[in-house]
């Protein structure tokens, strides 16, 4: 698959996820086999005036190529500037936000408000595609809601601007992730536009990819929450996409060794406060299989830094395997 001059390896994709998909988890979801990856969606205002935050939150690598930085606004000019510096921040593509379904942004008539309004994307998307040289791609829903699915004509309008793919949430933006996803949504975009499109709604597994390329003719998925915890689905669905054989699932010796690469990623992208607050949540879901997961959850709570968290994954992880999970002597 080609996005503009960018190609893609294969059709199994990183989602954006915010609180999630920083650099060090764009890293280790590209190290377990995602062929593109893409991070959390930025305000362009913040963007555009280069706040710290937002700087930060556009750091990359090149071990993450190619790579995608994810903007959102309804100014033209403003999404322009901000795809400017996110191609100058070193991203391979910039996506542009039209689904995000949180209050904060539809109250500005952003994200996923914007799905309402077809002409506004547009316009939108030829002014980002005039100021950037890299790929411009869109992220979208099936609508605004139920009752009017606006998707397939988005698609159209913002291929005419230069997009040179499109994504599609199978979800409207009033469903937000409740329910679950309409595939054929994504075969109706499919349908009307001769650029990629890639889709993403309802992969939890492995074999869910292979059915939604089968139902939808999509180019790509994008997998989303079903990664959190769960960085083998990449290579998993990877090799039943490509007609290899099933990839068994990790031993917990391992599902430590990557919950420890992960955490101390983000040790040190964060800082140990922040790193601290994020923890329980980003470690509980590789804990889940743990016959004491209340324990793990419950302990996770008074750590206190990095030495501390090693010790309590040696602690749990050890007693649901019988190899060693790590060393904690350093």
């Amino acid at each position: 698959m080609r996005i503009g001059h960018v190609s893609v390896a294969h059709p199994i994709t990183l989602a954006p996820m915010e609180e999630h998909t920083n650099p060090p988890f764009r890293l280790l979801m590209k190290q377990h086999g995602a062929s593109l990856v893409c991070g959390e969606r930025i305000d362009a205002c913040d963007v555009a005036k280069r706040d710290r935050r937002a700087m930060r939150l556009l750091s990359t690598t090149p071990g993450e190529r190619p790579s995608v930085g994810q903007i959102s606004g309804r100014d033209p000019h403003e999404m322009s500037e901000a795809a400017k510096i996110v191609e100058a921040e070193g991203f391979s593509i910039v996506d542009l936000n039209f689904e995000c379904p949180i209050r904060r942004l539809i109250g500005r008539g952003e994200g996923g408000a914007l799905m309402a309004d077809p002409t506004a994307i547009a316009k939108i998307v030829e002014s980002v595609v005039k100021a950037v040289s890299i790929p411009v791609t869109l992220k979208i829903r099936s609508g605004p809601d139920g009752e009017n699915e606006t998707a397939p004509e988005i698609a159209r309008l913002a291929e005419k601007a230069g997009a040179a793919a499109v994504d599609v949430h199978a979800r409207s933006v009033a469903q937000s992730y409740v329910g679950g996803p309409d595939w054929s949504v994504v075969t109706r975009v499919k349908q009307a536009v001769s650029i990629p499109v890639l889709g993403s709604g309802g992969i939890r597994e492995a074999t869910d990819t292979v059915r939604f390329l089968k139902e939808t003719g999509a180019d790509g998925v994008a997998i989303g929450r079903g990664c959190l915890g769960n960085p083998w689905i990449f290579q998993q669905a990877r090799s039943l996409v490509l007609g290899g054989a099933a990839i068994a699932p990790p031993s917990p010796t391992e599902r430590a060794r990557v919950l420890l690469t992960l955490v101390e990623g983000e040790f040190d992208y964060y800082g140990n406060h922040l790193a601290l607050k994020r923890l329980p949540r980003t470690s509980c879901y590789f804990a889940k299989f743990l016959t004491d997961f209340a324990g793990f959850r419950t302990a996770v709570q008074q750590v206190k830094n990095f030495a501390d968290f090693r010790r309590l994954v040696r602690d749990h992880f050890n007693s649901a395997s019988p190899q060693s999970v790590v060393d904690t002597t350093n």
